[in-house]
């Protein structure tokens, strides 16, 4: 592996411009990011600088990582930064964190710098995976291992995807589902809603393995999926929007944190504490309350500074010319009423 002399310590005050729109970027999926961007408030002129976004600074003479993440809110991506973050301290290494904001352009820039400012790898939680290929390309152009972690990036670039089987999992979320109903709904005919969010193909694919379960049956009637675009506060919106159109729901199905979030405050404004079941991905503070409250029944929780740090572990021995299982699969948990003290300190 090409060893580099980083400008992290030695170009003091350097910083590189990024462009809103990239001319080189010729990728529909990207312009419809650029877009959105602007529609939720999105900096579409943010700047990714290794001095300024280091967050674990190891020395002059130690490996540096570049990372890039879908925003900093989340719990999710705080949690996988944080895990990346202690590893990286531990294990005597240059750690720089972009925070993309949710803005595919800024993400593929951001990236695009780190590259050439010359890190000894990349590690990416990828936005937008096909809007990532060039990035891909370049880093292998360059000699610089990627690691693409929780999104799944398909280009044979990749050297290691960390991660959970979204699909999978969710399939033993719906098989959840099935046992329930069986249990507590018998042979009453139940309307399902789902909060997701579009633009994620990792989300997609989450509602895909569980609708594809529970629908199986025809007990259960998807009657409408709305859309959260990963925002917290869009998520409330279309919540309200479904449970208003739709009174009579049995079930509701979120695919993630934001969307999970705005549920619950969507259940408690619509006083539908009582008459409505949610099921989905990520805990946090408000998902536990609504377990505590006996609404929410059960929730995929991943460890997503497991992923951080695996992934930070997988760039130095990358670096190091050692060998890496090209996928790394950490395992969600089915957190319910009956295991949630196991996870209540994450959000204490």
């Amino acid at each position: 592996m090409k060893k580099r002399n980083m400008v992290l310590f030695a170009a003091i005050g350097s910083t590189f411009t990024l462009l809103a729109a990239c001319g080189e970027v010729d990728n529909e999926s990207l312009n419809e990011e650029t877009e959105a961007s602007s529609n939720n408030g999105g900096n579409n002129s943010a700047e990714a600088d290794l001095e300024e976004d280091v967050a674990v600074e190891a020395g002059e003479d130690a490996p540096t990582i570049g990372m890039t993440v879908i925003n900093q809110e989340a719990w999710f991506f705080t949690e996988m930064v944080r895990g990346a973050e202690e590893a990286a301290e531990e294990l005597g290494v240059n750690l720089a964190v972009f925070n993309a904001n949710n803005d595919t352009v800024d993400q593929y820039n951001g990236a695009e710098d780190y590259i050439n400012s010359g890190v000894d790898a990349l590690v990416i939680n990828a936005i937008d995976v096909e809007a990532m290929d060039p990035i891909v390309e370049s880093a292998e152009e360059e000699g610089i291992p990627v690691i693409s972690i929780d999104s799944v990036i398909e280009n044979e670039g990749v050297d290691v995807q960390i991660g959970v089987d979204n699909y999978e999992s969710s399939v033993k979320l719906g098989e959840y589902f099935n046992n329930y109903m069986e249990e507590e709904w018998g042979e009453e005919a139940i309307e399902m809603g789902a909060v997701g969010a579009l633009n994620s193909p990792i989300q997609i694919n989450r509602q895909d393995g569980f609708m594809d379960t529970i629908l199986e049956d025809d007990q259960v009637d998807l009657v409408n999926t709305v859309d959260g675009e990963n925002v917290q506060e869009r998520a409330l919106s279309a919540t309200e929007d479904l449970f208003t159109a739709n009174p009579n729901l049995n079930a509701a199905f979120a695919t993630g944190e934001p969307a999970f979030i705005g549920m619950v405050s969507g259940v408690r404004s619509q006083q539908a504490q009582d008459s409505i079941k949610l099921f989905g991905w990520d805990l946090s503070e408000q998902v536990i309350e609504g377990i505590d409250e006996g609404f929410v029944e059960a929730v995929v929780q991943q460890h997503p500074d497991e992923y951080g740090a695996a992934a930070i572990e997988a760039a130095i021995s990358l670096n190091d010319g050692e060998e890496v299982e090209e996928e790394i699969d950490i395992p969600a948990s089915i957190v319910t009423e009956d295991n949630v003290e196991d996870f209540r300190y994450l959000f204490e």
